[in-house]
């Protein structure tokens, strides 16, 4: 058996085609080697945990049609908006992404990619250099395999989005298929130093993944989110940890209106701020920064500020009405203007 040991750096520091007695020496820890910790490259505002992990892999679980693909394209826009999105704090500039869709045909593989343009208020027309879309549905698992690794080879993404793992074996409940299929997913976080994201449905009778590859992945995996179909009198989605090694994020909920994911809070549940206690507090800053010297219609201000701050549609009414008691906002021909409270 032959292959090599990599660094982050993708450098060769170990062949693992020495000689049978000599490889175990690869895979021992030297502490005159210092490994820092898996870095998170998202982190949620409210509870300050963190969220995607490099070098490991993620579950998106959740019963057919319960809004995974939605839920990860919430997780895509946050990466690649330095301001972030829903309350996700992306913990550096310029992340890229690598989406691959296994299971969807090719025109709904990019109406997702139209949607995350969307969500971040890019030309739907036009490709973003930090964003790749690819659709495999049509492929052997074999070839699925392959290409998935020359292009993660190729455009070093920090996070790899797999929607559909399922398609990257023949057999998902196969024992020996299941593994090696996991391992192959940590070969490929290790190794290419991204975090791997994968979409996978839980059982029609309990809320446990998918046959032995399920079994495999949710052992191995840094985090298991389950995204459910709920009702208060509207249908909404909720996210939500089933199992982490890390603290673990709140819980959030969306509904989808125009296609879109947008904030929702449910009836009866508790509001956990998704902006920080200055944001908060600092109205003046806040409605500055999105409106400057324009006039801003009511609807348009409020899909500003849920977009800013993660909230719903009802609490960022309460941020217009906050606005206007303290002077900051005033009506002007159908619309808002920004008056700062500073005498010059």
């Amino acid at each position: 058996m032959s292959g090599e040991l990599y660094d982050k750096s993708g450098n060769i520091i170990y062949q693992l085609s020495q000689p049978k007695e000599e490889r175990w020496k690869a895979h021992i820890i030297d502490l005159s080697q210092p490994i820092p910790p898996p870095e998170p490259l998202l982190v949620q505002r409210s509870s300050q945990a963190g969220l995607l992990y490099k070098r490991g892999i993620h579950i998106t679980s959740g019963k057919q049609k319960a809004g995974k693909t939605f839920y990860n394209s919430i997780l895509v826009s946050a990466l690649l908006r330095e301001e972030g999105y829903f309350g996700l704090q992306p913990t550096k500039p310029n992340m890229k992404v690598l989406f691959v869709d296994t299971e969807q045909d090719v025109s709904d593989t990019q109406e997702v990619i139209r949607r995350i343009h969307r969500l971040n208020d890019w030309p739907t027309d036009k490709n973003i250099s930090t964003l790749t879309g690819a659709n495999l549905r049509e492929l052997m698992a074999s070839e699925r395999i392959e290409i998935v690794e020359d292009a993660i080879k190729a455009l070093k993404p920090d996070v790899t989005f797999i929607d559909g793992v399922v398609d990257l074996c023949l057999d998902f409940n196969d024992l020996s298929e299941a593994h090696s299929v996991t391992t192959m997913l940590m070969k490929w976080a290790s190794k290419y130093d991204t975090a791997i994201v994968t979409a996978l449905h839980v059982n029609k009778g309990d809320d446990n993944l998918r046959g032995h590859l399920g079994t495999f992945l949710a052992q191995k995996g840094e985090s298991v989110i389950r995204i459910t179909k709920e009702d208060d009198g509207n249908p909404y989605m909720m996210a939500k940890i089933a199992d982490s090694r890390h603290q673990p994020i709140d819980d959030f909920y969306f509904r989808i209106e125009d296609g879109l994911p947008v904030p929702y809070q449910p009836l009866g549940t508790d509001v956990k701020s998704t902006v920080s206690t200055m944001e908060i507090m600092d109205y003046e800053r806040l409605f500055e920064g999105l409106m400057g010297s324009l006039t801003v219609k009511n609807k348009d201000l409020l899909a500003m500020l849920s977009k800013e701050t993660g909230k719903s549609m009802e609490s960022c009414k309460k941020y217009i009405a906050e606005g206007k008691s303290r002077g900051l906002l005033t009506a002007s021909e159908g619309g808002y203007e920004f008056r700062s409270s500073l005498p010059f």
